[in-house]
């Protein structure tokens, strides 16, 4: 299950792809198994091993389960090499009756891979920006509410560096996507 902090939307500026004017990148996304990150380290997601919790819905109806419905608390928390990364709670107000609104930018992905062949060190063997195309794009439960979200200082990581200023709404919601294909809109090496 990955944990992702994504930055906030930024103008595209001087994009090469006429449709992209406003997008949304990943800068960390941690996942707790190798297939997961190995395939995002393939379509250029910054991924890193992390150990995930976070509540769990049940669909018996009772209060310890977690309901996904107003008032509900919900919290994730994810470490790395022993040390806590980032930890987020929501507390749900209501429903979204639109998820596209909210989720509705282009995400674009910078795969770099490095080249270690002595005497070329300074050349990626891939370097592009792309724009990933995802299908059959689905959510499910999306609730917003008011959310903290707290990036501690950790030895050796710079995640820190990212912390929100300030925490606006937070949203609790299941996704499923496939994806299809990732269109180059800059490859640096041409």
């Amino acid at each position: 299950m990955p944990w992702v902090l994504s930055p906030k939307t930024r103008k595209a500026g001087q994009s090469t792809h006429p449709d992209l004017s406003t997008l949304r990148g990943a800068l960390h996304i941690f996942v707790d198994n190798d297939a997961a990150l190995a395939r995002g380290w393939i379509q250029g997601y910054p991924k890193k091993l992390g150990s995930i919790f976070q509540t769990r819905s049940f669909t018996a109806p009772n209060p310890a389960a977690a309901p996904v419905a107003k008032g509900s608390r919900f919290g994730a928390s994810v470490s790395a090499h022993g040390e806590r990364m980032a930890t987020a709670r929501i507390q749900l107000e209501g429903a979204v009756p639109d998820p596209t609104k909210v989720f509705n930018r282009p995400t674009i992905i910078r795969r770099y891979f490095p080249q270690l062949t002595a005497g070329r060190q300074d050349k990626p063997a891939v370097n592009e920006l792309t724009l990933s195309k995802m299908d059959d794009l689905t959510f499910s439960d999306v609730w917003s509410g008011s959310a903290e979200l707290t990036i501690p200082e950790v030895a050796g990581e710079d995640m820190h560096r990212i912390a929100p200023q300030r925490v606006g709404r937070g949203f609790r919601f299941s996704m499923s996507y496939s994806v299809t294909d990732l269109p180059i809109l800059r490859d640096y090496l041409a």
